[in-house]
C-alpha cells in the first residue's frame, strides 16, 4: 500500500508540475499536446502501475522497469534530435537575419554617402 502512495504522489506531482509549465507558458506551447500526453502518462502510471506491468507483459518484457527505461531513453533522444533541429532552424534564421540587415545597413550607407559604422 505505502508503494502505491509514493506512486500516486509522484505521478500526480509531476503532473501537476507539467500542467503548472503548459498553464504559465513556461514551456512553448507548440510542444502543448506532447506535454499533456506526458501529464496523462505520468498521473495514470502513478495511481496505476499495473497498467504498465500488463503492457510489459503483452508486449513480451519480462521485466516491467527495462520497458520504462527504454522508452524513457527513446524519450530523450527524441527529445535531443528535436532540439537540435530547432537549434538548426533557429540558426538558419539568424544568419539570414544577419545577412537582410548588412545589406540594409550597405544600402543606407550608399544613400546616405557618410561613413559606415564601426561597431
Amino acid at each position: 500500500m505505502l508503494v502505491g502512495a509514493v506512486t500516486g504522489a509522484f505521478g500526480l506531482s509531476v503532473a501537476l508540475l507539467l500542467l503548472y509549465l503548459v498553464r504559465k507558458d513556461h514551456l512553448h506551447v507548440s510542444h502543448g499536446l506532447g506535454w499533456t500526453i506526458a501529464i496523462l502518462l505520468f498521473a495514470s502510471l502513478g495511481f496505476a502501475p499495473s497498467i504498465f506491468d500488463r503492457l510489459a507483459s503483452f508486449l513480451g518484457v519480462n521485466y516491467a522497469p527495462v520497458l520504462g527505461i527504454s522508452l524513457a531513453i527513446g524519450a530523450l533522444v527524441i527529445k535531443a534530435l528535436m532540439s537540435d533541429l530547432e537549434s538548426t532552424k533557429l540558426k538558419v534564421s539568424q544568419q539570414r537575419l544577419i545577412q537582410k540587415v548588412s545589406l540594409l545597413e550597405a544600402d543606407l550607407n550608399e544613400l546616405s554617402q557618410k561613413p559606415p559604422i564601426d561597431d
